[in-house]
C-alpha cells in the first residue's frame, strides 16, 4: 500500500517539481547497503565533517529521470564525494538490480540504495511520499534542504549555488585518488583483518574506495599507523596521507 501511494503521489505532482518534500528539520539517523554491497551510516558520514545530499527517487519516475544529469553535474562540481558534500540516492521500490541499470544508465557513480538496502525504511523515516526529493543534511544533523523549492530554476549550477549559501563550496574530482609513486609502504596487501602503513612525515590517513567516495579518516602518531581492515568489504581502496602521498590497496578477507 505504501508503495502504490508513492508512486501515485509521483504521478500527480510529477507536473510541479516543487511539491515533494520531507517535513523534518533535524536529521534521523539510518545505515543502509548501496547495490554494490557497500554499506554507509548517515551519522558516521554526517559526523566526520561532510553534508549528506539525499535524492530520493525511482526508477520509472519521469521527473527523477529529468533531473538526474544536473544532480550528476552537481556531484562532480561539489568533488565527487570526497570534500564537503557526500552524495547518495535513495529509492522505495527498486531493487539491486534494477538500482544497478539506473547508475549505469544516468552515469551514477555515488552510492544508490534500493529496497534491498533498506531504501524503503529511509522513505518512512523521513515521510518521503513523492519523487524526485531531495534532502540536504548539514554536518549538525540539521535539514536545511527538504525537497526542490530551494533549486528552482533547475540545473547543476542551481544545486551547486544553493548548497553555498549554506557554506559548502566546490572542488576538483581529480584531487587524491590516483596512485603515484611515494616512499609510503602498505603491509600485507592485499590485506585481510588490519593493514600497516609506514612513510615519513605524514600526520593523517584518508582511506577512498574504488569510487573516490571518502570511507574514513584516520590520524597517526610518528611513522607508522595500523589500520583495522575487518569492517570493510572486499575490494579496491586508496589510501591518501596529508602530504599527498596515495598508494592503492586491496581488501581480501578470507
Amino acid at each position: 500500500m505504501k508503495r502504490l501511494f508513492i508512486l501515485i503521489a509521483s504521478l500527480l505532482l510529477g507536473a510541479g517539481l516543487h511539491a515533494q518534500q520531507t517535513n523534518l528539520t533535524e536529521a534521523v539517523d539510518f545505515t543502509v547497503t548501496d547495490c554494490h554491497g557497500q554499506t554507509y551510516n548517515l551519522f558516521e558520514i554526517l559526523d566526520s565533517g561532510q553534508a549528506v545530499f539525499i535524492d530520493f527517487f525511482f526508477y520509472t519516475c519521469n521527473q527523477c529521470q529529468v533531473i538526474s544529469p544536473y544532480i550528476v553535474g552537481s556531484y562532480t562540481q561539489m568533488g565527487c564525494n570526497m570534500h564537503d558534500v557526500f552524495y547518495i540516492e535513495i529509492s522505495y521500490t527498486d531493487n539491486d538490480a534494477l538500482c544497478q541499470q539506473w547508475a549505469e544508465q544516468h552515469n551514477v557513480e555515488f552510492p544508490t540504495v534500493g529496497k534491498d538496502g533498506g531504501g524503503n525504511e529511509v522513505f518512512d523515516l523521513y515521510g518521503i511520499i513523492g519523487c524526485p526529493t531531495l534532502v540536504l543534511i548539514m554536518p549538525d544533523h540539521s535539514i536545511v534542504i527538504q525537497g526542490l523549492t530551494q533549486l528552482y530554476p533547475f540545473s547543476a549550477q542551481d544545486v551547486v549555488n544553493a548548497m553555498q549559501q549554506h557554506g559548502l563550496q566546490p572542488h576538483d574530482c581529480n584531487v587524491g585518488v590516483t596512485e603515484n609513486e611515494t616512499a609510503l609502504a602498505l603491509f600485507p596487501n592485499p590485506a585481510n583483518e588490519s593493514v600497516t602503513l609506514v612513510g615519513e612525515n605524514f600526520e593523517e590517513v584518508t582511506l577512498y574506495n574504488i569510487m573516490g567516495q571518502k570511507v574514513d579518516t584516520y590520524i597517526a602518531e610518528g611513522s607508522q599507523l595500523v589500520i583495522s581492515t575487518a569492517k570493510y568489504h572486499d575490494g579496491i581502496y586508496f589510501v591518501k596521507t596529508n602530504n599527498g602521498e596515495t598508494q592503492r590497496l586491496v581488501i581480501a578477507h578470507e
